[in-house]
């Protein structure tokens, strides 16, 4: 028997695929940058190679290394079909509602990560299998996956193995205590960057990765905080959704709780480091994407009328891609096309 829905989904891997190879090759803000990785070590040869993983991850070297010869949107491409296609694939398991996941995935993360910052975007789809093979207690092949996002993908991704610690009910509940409280130290002035920097100042920096921490943990900012608006919003939300339904959840949706609560504790401790404290940050509130249908579900059983939730989705949705992706800046028009 045909299966529109799987059609739909082929069709709807394929145009995103090639859309984010699109904006990433000539529309991001990091366009530029990752042309220029490309065509560097794409035209260095293979006899560096040791030295060249040391400073960036081996996946990329090694693609730019197959495809020289080609232009750079074949590069671009490889990466948007992978990572795209496991994103997808990841929300088809694990989703209550696959529309709803991928609407939102769309909105808040597809310009930031599939078609900006593509690499650790890869990584994230790589580690979140993983987790959702956490979840069905394959823990070998859980720990291949994060742990090959990181060592080969983006070096970042490391911190994610901090969810085989926090992955119950129990810690999301320490999480989310933990994070007000984090606020209220740095209200009064303490502060774990400066540990960090201690830590890591110890570390052999020949290691991987560690270079790149370090610039990360040296690179102050003295705006930095530990909250927003969106972020105090986020997770008065997540507080509320996760008590309602609390006792139905599935041990992958505690995990992307846990993912949700551990991303405010980033805010938390890294204050400072505003580029370490996002990115990280970002890598855990990729799990809220597999459980907005549950907020969706919460907002449905409030004003009770589908066609009012659906405004007020769409209203958010759409408010949400104009500040924080539009207006922001994510979406470098070209000038040629008179929109910049």
């Amino acid at each position: 028997m045909f299966n529109f829905d799987l059609y739909k989904k082929k069709y709807i891997f394929i145009f995103f695929s090639l859309l984010a190879a699109f904006l990433s090759t000539h529309m991001s803000l990091d366009s530029a940058a990752y042309q220029s990785i490309f065509n560097y070590y794409s035209s260095s040869g293979w006899a560096r190679i040791i030295s060249e993983v040391r400073s960036y991850e081996a996946f990329f070297v090694i693609a730019a290394k197959l495809l020289n010869g080609f232009p750079p949107f074949f590069w671009f491409l490889i990466i948007s079909l992978i990572s795209v296609g496991l994103k997808i694939y990841t929300i088809e398991k694990t989703s209550r509602n696959f529309y709803i996941s991928f609407v939102f995935y769309l909105v808040y993360f597809f310009v930031l990560l599939d078609g900006t910052q593509i690499r650790v975007s890869l990584a994230i789809a790589i580690a979140y299998l993983g987790l959702y093979f956490l979840s069905g207690k394959k823990i070998y092949k859980s720990l291949l996956l994060t742990l090959s996002s990181a060592l080969f993908f983006h070096y970042s991704l490391i911190f994610i193995l901090a969810i085989y610690v926090f992955k119950n009910r129990k810690t999301i509940v320490f999480l989310a205590g933990l994070w007000p409280i984090l606020i209220l130290c740095w209200w009064f002035g303490f502060d774990l960057l400066s540990l960090s920097k201690v830590v890591f100042s110890y570390a052999d920096q020949s290691w991987i990765g560690v270079d790149k921490v370090n610039s990360y943990l040296n690179s102050y900012d003295e705006n930095s905080a530990p909250y927003s608006l969106q972020f105090v919003l986020l997770f008065s939300a997540s507080v509320i959704v996760y008590w309602r339904y609390r006792d139905e959840l599935t041990d992958f949706e505690i995990i992307c709780f846990n993912c949700i609560f551990m991303s405010l504790v980033v805010l938390g401790l890294f204050v400072g480091a505003s580029g370490f404290q996002n990115r990280v940050s970002e890598i855990f509130r990729f799990g809220l994407i597999f459980i907005f249908p549950l907020y969706y579900r919460y907002c449905l059983e409030w004003v009770r009328k589908p066609w009012i939730a659906n405004i007020l989705l769409s209203g958010f949705l759409i408010g949400y891609f104009y500040y924080y992706v539009l207006r922001a800046g994510l979406v470098v028009w070209p000038e040629n096309w008179g929109l910049s």
